[in-house]
């Protein structure tokens, strides 16, 4: 049942990015999207969900669980409340869905022409958020409010800095997108000033990537990608510097994730921590593919619009379907 409606999903994406119907987006893609993620916790919890709906009933409060309060204490919270597993999933599913479809109206500046706000039609059935829900949901649910937090980077810089506070203290492997975000914007530096800090922060990070290895977040997904995600994010980036080569300023201001995330993915790979690469990359294409479907709002041309969203779609839709692991979870294999 799950793999049928997540095809069903994936065929109302492509058909809302080649439509650009915003009734279609509001009226239909939503409503399937939360009766897709009904029927994935209705019809039973896969081994790693089981293992967060254990920890709802827990009472520990060591530093395991301290250093990423808000997410542990939070998730304890709701289940106070709603005292029921599956409620408990259901609202705090219903929560980040809200927050992806707020990431969409700030990215776009509140414009919903052209869909130019729907990002959530291209990431929802992306094999990082298949995994994201169906498996590592707390470093999910720190990619969705380190999400919102890029989205007000710009506009509402104090705001911004809070939700990534809060965002870290959901999944602390939050801090390494730290470039990303001082590329954006840090204060009052100019541009060139804020690409240079961060090349020096990606740096620090290059060099004391090996910490990361000794993290219980270095579990694998069960998916040994981490050389696979790197080739994607060199690829556009290659294809970036061509496409700007008169001005690679622009590829910076376009998608400022693109760079400092291809660094950081190459020395995660050569530094052979392909566990952490795994988990890193997933939360990477997020915010590569935020700031590929922001550029997209600029193209006038609407076929050529459409084609970059469904390409974004496509790319990284289409390998859930061959993922043996996401498959695993579609098909509700234990």
């Amino acid at each position: 049942m799950e793999l049928f409606l997540y095809i069903i999903l994936l065929f109302l994406a492509a058909f809302s990015i080649l439509t650009e119907s915003k009734v279609l987006y509001k009226w239909v893609f939503v409503p399937c999207l939360f009766i897709f993620i009904f029927t994935v916790r209705y019809v039973g919890f896969d081994t790693d969900i089981l293992n967060y709906a254990r920890q709802f009933k827990a009472i520990g409060m060591d530093f395991y669980y301290l250093r990423e309060f808000i997410f542990w204490l939070g998730s304890r919270l709701i289940y106070s409340i709603f005292q029921n597993e599956l409620l408990s999933f259901l609202f705090m599913d219903f929560l980040w869905i809200i927050t992806m479809i707020k990431v969409g109206n700030r990215m776009s500046n509140g414009d919903k022409n052209n869909l130019n706000n729907a990002l959530l039609v291209v990431l929802m059935t992306s094999f990082p958020f298949v995994f994201g829900y169906e498996n590592i949901y707390r470093q999910f649910y720190a990619t969705v409010f380190a999400l919102l937090s890029y989205s007000l980077v710009e506009k509402k810089h104090s705001k911004s800095i809070l939700l990534f506070i809060v965002a870290f203290f959901m999944h602390n492997i939050v801090a390494l997108l730290l470039p990303l975000f001082i590329v954006k914007k840090i204060y009052k530096f100019d541009f060139p000033s804020r690409i240079q800090l961060s090349f020096i922060v990606t740096l620090i990070f290059m060099s004391t990537l090996t910490i990361l290895a000794t993290l219980k977040s270095s579990e694998q997904t069960g998916v040994d990608l981490g050389v696979f995600y790197m080739l994607i994010f060199i690829l556009i980036l290659i294809g970036g510097a061509v496409f700007f080569k008169e001005n690679i300023y622009l590829l910076f201001e376009k998608v400022p994730s693109l760079f400092f995330v291809s660094f950081l993915m190459i020395a995660l790979v050569l530094l052979g921590i392909d566990m952490v690469s795994e988990r890193l990359g997933m939360m990477f294409i997020c915010f590569v593919t935020y700031d590929l479907y922001k550029y997209s709002s600029e193209i006038e041309i609407k076929w050529k619009r459409s084609l970059v969203r469904l390409a974004l779609l496509l790319i990284f839709s289409l390998p859930t379907l061959f993922f043996e692991s996401s498959m695993q979870f579609l098909r509700q294999i234990q």
